[in-house]
């Protein structure tokens, strides 16, 4: 055991094992800014723990759903073929109804366990979602026509059973056009606002609206536009609803319980204000440009900390019997009002959607520890990677507020990947090349980055220029149309100037 284990050579040969793994989880994305503690953790840590979720699924054999979808939606960054394995594995196991299963099972004689036996009403959202990376990052379309058999004798293609998917997001709602909750959505302690089959989720209506506009984009580029118009106008009928029957003058609410009760409205004493009904009304297209105007400072003032931004304020202090498990939680701790970053990193994609430039990079900085010392102690936490939460109730607990969970686990990290490519730096495939469109914060005058995009290598010298009153690319001295770089070729390195107009 000794000369196996504790020898030399067993000790270099682990060593080349462990950087081989690291090698393989290398990301697509590297930065150099005037941030130098958070160009360390985009380039080294941030890709071993988004690699860690898309290699491992948390370790378990039955994934939930859209843990599975949302994990695997950032290997498209580090390993795109295991993203599109799993997309297929998922879609396998459709149900009859074309509703997702809770969860997915990964080996043989697996079976859906614990949280897997409650029944969630969000699964199905995370299909286009996870779809749209990847096609945005390989430009495979021919995935859309690949036939997939269902482990109920049923076969369709990849393009069918997402429709169908949607169908059944359309299906699921009440008289009023809001999607049903069940036991559960995206918040997994939410389980008793819908048990007795009325209740609803306003977070759910609005993802719904999202979801069917990302497969009405993928319908127009798959030629079928009746397809686009159907599911586009699906989009607009769930956020018309979402607008009649949750918008509370200043923000979303939450849901309507099984009994009728509105909740996530100013009449509330606790669980005032969400964060998800806010993010993902900006994404489905839900929330106008003035409501916009009146939720965002609301938003800022309510759920602000110096540690990001809190789920939902004030957390509950006790048993909410109509909302559920979430209530029972230590007040600032998990669901109930902490800072947790799944539903933070959402906000923050949708600010960056929505042109908020400053308050999605504020906040996507708060969420890496550092870089004061303080902010260290604070949080119990270095910066080597993203916690599933940071501790809430930052107003009534303020020792404890910012404390890192430890959990390592957590559907936020490839969304971070995505903000640091996709928001920050503003790089975005389409089917025939590479859009480039940086959101610098305004303290910053010049970064540079180096992104690997369809096996060709593109470096970017970042720079805020007064010649430019919107974003230029320039190779070899020479304007690309529309900022935007076409005809890739794999293993072609692409030199680049991006001048950005300068922030007065």
């Amino acid at each position: 055991m000794r000369a196996k284990h504790l020898s030399k050579e067993a000790f270099a040969r682990s060593a080349r094992d462990y950087a081989a793994y690291v090698e393989a989880g290398r990301g697509c994305l590297r930065i150099e800014t005037p941030d130098k503690d958070l160009d360390n953790f985009v380039n080294n840590w941030m890709p071993r723990q988004v690699y860690y979720h898309g290699d491992v699924n948390r370790l378990t054999t039955d994934p939930q759903t859209r843990n599975y979808l949302q994990d695997n939606m950032g290997m498209n960054y580090i390993k795109p073929a295991v993203a599109r394995k799993a997309l297929v594995t998922a879609l396998a196991q459709q149900e009859v109804t074309g509703a997702m299963p809770d969860g997915i099972l990964l080996v043989e004689g697996a079976e859906l366990k614990y949280i897997n036996q409650v029944p969630h009403t969000d699964h199905c959202v995370w299909l286009p979602v996870t779809l749209e990376v990847y096609l945005d990052e390989t430009g495979d379309y021919g995935l859309l026509s690949e036939s997939v058999p269902g482990m109920h004798g049923d076969a369709y293609t990849v393009f069918e059973r997402i429709s169908r998917a949607m169908d059944w997001l359309l299906s699921a709602r009440d008289a009023r056009g809001l999607s049903y909750i069940a036991q559960g959505d995206w918040c997994d302690p939410m389980n008793m606002v819908g048990y007795k089959g009325k209740g609803v989720s306003g977070w759910l209506t609005l993802a719904t609206g999202y979801a069917l506009n990302l497969w009405a984009a993928v319908c127009d580029e798959h030629a079928r536009p009746e397809l686009a118009a159907r599911y586009r106008a699906g989009a607009d009928e769930v956020n018309a609803a979402a607008n009649k029957h949750l918008w509370d003058g200043d923000w979303f609410a939450r849901g309507i319980t099984d009994d009728g009760v509105v909740f996530g409205t100013k009449a509330d004493r606790e669980g005032r204000i969400w964060l998800n009904p806010q993010a993902w009304s900006i994404l489905s297209g839900a929330a106008s440009a003035e409501q916009r105007a009146r939720m965002l400072p609301q938003v800022d003032e309510q759920l602000g900390t110096p540690y990001g931004v809190a789920m939902f304020a004030p957390p509950f202090s006790g048993m909410r019997e109509d909302v559920g498990r979430v209530t029972q939680k230590h007040a600032g701790s998990a669901e109930n009002g902490a800072v947790y970053n799944h539903a933070s990193i959402f906000y923050i994609y949708s600010l960056y959607m929505a042109g908020e430039d400053e308050r999605a990079f504020k906040l996507l900085r708060q969420m890496v520890p550092g870089p004061s010392d303080e902010d260290y102690v604070q949080r119990g936490q270095l910066p080597v990677y993203i916690p599933n939460y940071y501790r809430g109730a930052w107003h009534q607990f303020p020792r404890t507020a910012g404390r890192s969970s430890q959990l390592f686990n957590t559907g936020t990290v490839s969304w971070v990947y995505r903000c640091f490519s996709e928001g920050l730096i503003g790089l975005r495939g389409d089917r025939d090349g590479l859009r480039i469109r940086p959101r610098l914060p305004a303290s910053w005058d010049a970064i540079k980055a180096t992104r690997q995009f369809r096996g060709a290598t593109f470096a970017l010298d970042i720079r805020r220029s007064d010649d430019v009153e919107d974003v230029a690319v320039l190779r070899d001295g020479k304007a690309l149309p529309g900022a935007r770089v076409t005809g890739i070729r794999a293993g072609e390195t692409y030199q680049l100037t991006v001048l950005v107009p300068r922030v007065n």
